[in-house]
């Protein structure tokens, strides 16, 4: 049950699951290796991103932390403490990693939820938090990504919406979605990228699907739908994109990976 994937520019591929492993794959799909989370008893990571210096991030979902690892997955930092202090998580989800090199992660729990914006190093910045279905309110909050012009993506699963967000501030810029099955509507999205053309793509649990928007979030195309045929999706919860606009879907119910382009 993969949940999350994250290209790294060197042409690898990071993939968390449900069994507590980070896979590293490269882009063509030939497998390199495998290493297990710590502390996994209580659950499983839920989100991966690649830091400009090529090692990787992980939220260990359950444990409360967030996890740096080398790219061969010796584990260099954590960071992270379990509780709604500052600086703790409850169920931390989607994480991502904007172009200076900052973290951002996602969490949730019950009537609790935040955004928060932390260092390489684990020094918190920004805690925006709000449990609801107004602006920069939440629930379950889960993949996240940055926009062309640096604003902070956040798939509101439970609001059936993306969020759109100032990286800096927290303020609250739109958003686009709403629940639904026609284009440009949403079902419990669980992910969203960006590419490096501006374009942005939302895949959701509860379609079966990935659509792609314009850099101004405006709906453009969907493929997909449910099945276990190529092309078809069964509850896909992640996605990324690499620099040539190839899209990678983490399948979650089909056990497996899915490269393709609109």
């Amino acid at each position: 049950e993969p949940r999350a994937i994250a290209v790294a520019p060197g042409g690898f591929a990071y993939v968390v699951d449900s069994s507590g492993r980070i896979h590293k794959w490269t882009t063509q799909g030939k497998f390199v290796t495998a290493w297990i989370a710590p502390k996994i008893q209580k659950g499983r990571p839920e989100g991966v991103a690649v830091l400009p210096n090529g090692n990787v991030a992980i939220t260990n979902t359950h444990d409360s932390k967030i996890l740096i690892y080398s790219p061969d997955g010796k584990l260099l930092k954590q960071f992270g403490t379990y509780g709604r202090q500052r600086g703790g998580f409850l169920l931390v989800t989607g994480i991502c990693v904007d172009r200076d090199g900052f973290i951002y992660a996602a969490d949730y729990g019950g009537d609790y939820d935040r955004i928060s914006k932390w260092t390489q190093d684990g020094k918190l910045l920004a805690t925006w938090a709000g449990h609801g279905d107004g602006p920069r309110q939440f629930r379950r909050p889960c993949g996240l990504a940055i926009s062309k012009n640096g604003d902070l993506l956040v798939a509101d699963i439970n609001n059936h919406r993306i969020q759109i967000l100032d990286k800096n501030t927290g303020q609250y810029k739109g958003e686009f979605g709403g629940r639904g099955q026609q284009g440009g509507q949403l079902t419990y999205p669980y992910g969203v990228a960006v590419d490096s053309k501006g374009f942005i793509y939302t895949v959701e649990y509860g379609n079966h699907r990935v659509q792609k928007w314009s850099s101004d979030y405006k709906f453009l195309a969907q493929w997909g739908g449910p099945g276990h045929a190529p092309g078809k999706l069964a509850n896909p919860w992640g996605l990324t994109v690499d620099k040539d606009q190839n899209i990678y879907v983490a399948d979650t119910q089909n056990h497996r990976i899915q490269k393709f382009r609109f």
